[in-house]
């Protein structure tokens, strides 16, 4: 089951799973899209790989609650007080075991959920990040969340070096990191990332 909502002027996607029962307690998976995701209708998710896993129902994200965000600005950035805000919001609600609260985010939501991870570091568990980048002078806030990195070696968007960056810092820092470059992949790693549902259980977990 899939619901549209909103908080604080931004409106997000909330997926529930199928057997979900009021009263029990379910990880939660927070995504931030890329920047073809943008506007003030959903229609521009449909080419989004992980709700056509969710479609599907196969996946371990249908064991979890999964939450996607949309930006209606030109990124994460210029609305990033209410983005925290809803990120707090769902890490407060009843259904969510806060101690699995996930990350996870693609290209210009990659570096989204580095800062919001950065700003709210005690609230996630794990994450996932492809084709993303930031402040990896600030890693060591990210030290206590374990985190899977991916990236195309050929991405002209994005380059793997922000990658890089944010690996070896948050190596520097003793963080549970990996980074993972695709050596034929270009900006699209994300759909060889998600469609492994291994990352999926690992994140979860």
């Amino acid at each position: 089951m899939t619901e549209k909502k909103e908080f604080q002027g931004i409106q997000y996607l909330i997926y529930y799973p199928k057997n979900y029962k009021e009263g029990e307690k379910y990880p939660v998976f927070f995504h931030l899209h890329g920047a073809g995701s943008r506007g003030k209708n959903f229609e521009n998710f449909t080419n989004s790989v992980i709700l056509d896993i969710l479609e599907k129902g196969d996946s371990p994200l249908s064991r979890c609650i999964c939450v996607f965000p949309q930006c209606h600005e030109d990124t994460w950035y210029c609305i990033f007080n209410p983005l925290m805000e809803l990120c707090k919001h769902i890490y407060n609600e009843k259904f969510t075991n806060q101690a699995l609260f996930n990350g996870s985010g693609i290209s210009m939501g990659g570096y989204g959920i580095y800062q919001l991870m950065m700003c709210l570091p005690n609230l996630f568990h794990k994450a996932i990040v492809c084709c993303g980048g930031g402040m990896y002078w600030n890693a060591g806030r990210l030290k206590d969340i374990k985190i899977r990195i991916f990236h195309g070696k050929n991405d002209e968007a994005v380059y793997v070096q922000d990658s890089h960056n944010m690996f070896n810092k948050l190596k520097e820092n003793g963080a549970d990191v990996t980074l993972t470059v695709y050596p034929e992949c270009d900006h699209n790693c994300w759909e060889k990332t998600y469609l492994n549902y291994d990352n999926l259980e690992w994140v979860i977990s």
